[in-house]
């Protein structure tokens, strides 16, 4: 796992871009599987409710195991992307709780 703090004019961290190497077999249909795994790993950032993103973190584990099994993502490259879900997800939670502690006030 590569990780890169993208910086703004005032030198003062904009965004953190963060690679992962990922190999497997599949060609063509690899790459579809893969593409779709990252796709729903993009629509945590949608996730309005703690359970939404619970459900969203639910489907990207049993899509990386399936990924996994069909070789079309190798163990090590399984296990970074699943660290990095694992920080989104939490960081996601933790917004969606903010979020709805201001709901109620």
């Amino acid at each position: 796992m590569k990780s890169r703090i993208v910086l703004n004019r005032e030198r003062t961290a904009k965004a953190q871009e963060i690679s992962i190497p990922i190999h497997g077999k599949g060609g063509e249909l690899g790459i579809k599987a893969i593409t779709g795994l990252v796709g729903l790993i993009e629509t945590l950032k949608d996730c309005g409710t703690c359970q939404e993103v619970q459900s969203v973190f639910d489907a990207i584990c049993g899509y990386n195991a399936c990924c996994t099994r069909c070789e079309f993502i190798d163990e090590k490259g399984a296990d970074e992307l699943m660290e990095l879900v694992s920080m989104l997800a939490g960081q996601e939670m933790a917004r969606c709780k903010n979020n709805c502690g201001k709901g109620t006030e």
